[in-house]
């Protein structure tokens, strides 16, 4: 019982785990403009926080490259 409340516990810290533009360029080591472009163009998900910054969920980031 205990194990699934961890397992529901690190799915929840997964769902809410965000990167920046700059954090998914270097991991997919291509410039950053080209994840903007990919966001703009509804590509990936993102969730916008300020004027011009943006925020990945690493879930949608997942999703993201399994459909490429």
């Amino acid at each position: 019982m205990q194990q699934d409340a961890e397992h529901n516990n690190n799915e929840s810290e997964e769902d809410i785990s965000f990167l920046t533009t700059i954090e998914v360029a270097q991991l997919l080591r291509v410039h950053q403009r080209t994840v903007q472009r990919w966001i703009s163009s509804n590509n990936l998900k993102a969730t916008k926080v300020g004027p011009r910054i943006w925020r990945i969920r690493k879930k949608d980031l997942d999703e993201f490259l399994q459909k490429e």
